[in-house]
């Protein structure tokens, strides 16, 4: 069951009308008037609003659809894992277990409809190149991107649509049950694919990342020794720019041994009835790889 892939603070201006004064007021008389002059005070700027840190990390993370159905994995699987650990209890294994395996089901199906987009992102993933995430000195990194990521997404998502409507719409698409885990057991094969490519490409972008901090490395020493401050300090934020993509690179590659397993056992015809991996062993891989995948996301977010 593959995965997925401001405020302005406004000035309030308070606004007074100066009114003149009644005529033959404060004693006033024979066609003489008094005039009350008064004057606008000064805009009043509303005060900024206290910083909340916390707060903006969720609303940036929930905008994203990417990382929306990252939410929803840590649902899903912490759901199951509660669910598994619960079942031998004695005053859960009747009530909070099966309710919190129903909910994993249900939230497990609803990730299949955040993919109804997925096939128009691989199409442009495949026309642009965009999947390579940058442009990079090794041309094969840009190669795996395009035909082995984007490529294969654009077999997975339909094929994953129709398995979808084989679940859930059986009297309308025609389609047993059994027939729909097949279809879904060859979009597994494609996910499979794309793991496979997103590891090798990842395991190159690391190689041509630590090569390029290793030149920054001797760089730095080179303005050390010509006391060029300035310059030590462009190299040392270039330095700490490397080393978060690194760090993100090396996050990715432990999502792929995580998915690796997984994505074989569903690609295989029979997963469903005579599956090659235990509930445990299958669902745990999931539970680490929701955990890493957000854990992630929040590093890219960090400055």
């Amino acid at each position: 069951m593959p995965p997925l892939r401001q405020r302005k603070t406004g000035d309030t201006v308070a606004e007074d009308s100066s009114d003149p004064s009644e005529n033959n007021q404060n004693g006033v008389s024979n066609g003489q008037q008094a005039h009350k002059t008064t004057t606008n005070p000064k805009p009043t700027l509303a005060p900024a609003p206290t910083p909340a840190p916390l707060l903006d990390t969720v609303c940036s993370f929930s905008a994203k659809t990417f990382t929306t159905d990252q939410g929803l994995k840590i649902i899903q699987w912490s759901s199951w894992a509660i669910s598994y650990l619960t079942a031998s209890s004695k005053h859960h294994k009747e009530t909070l277990s099966p309710a919190l395996r129903k909910l994993y089901n249900e939230v497990s199906f609803t990730r299949y409809v955040l993919r109804f987009y997925g096939l128009f992102q691989s199409l442009e993933g495949f026309r642009s190149g965009s999947w390579a995430g940058g442009s990079w000195d090794n041309p094969k990194i840009a190669k795996i991107a395009k035909y082995l990521m984007a490529g294969s997404m654009i077999f997975y998502y339909p094929l994953e649509h129709v398995a979808y409507a084989g679940w859930q719409l059986p009297t309308l698409s025609k389609f047993s049950r059994d027939n729909a885990n097949k279809i879904s057991a060859l979009s597994c094969v494609f996910w499979s694919v794309y793991i496979i490519g997103d590891f090798w490409a990842s395991c190159l972008k690391w190689k041509e990342l630590k090569k390029q901090l290793n030149d920054l490395g001797r760089l730095l020493a080179v303005k050390k020794r010509d006391d060029d401050k300035t310059g030590m300090m462009e190299v040392e934020q270039e330095q700490h720019a490397l080393a978060k993509r690194i760090r993100l690179v090396k996050l990715q590659v432990i999502r792929c041994l995580l998915f690796i397993l997984p994505s074989v056992n569903w690609s295989l015809p029979n997963w469903a009835t005579n599956p090659l991996l235990g509930e445990l062993p299958l669902n745990g891989l999931m539970l680490a790889e929701a955990y890493t995948s957000v854990y992630q996301s929040l590093v890219g977010m960090r400055d």
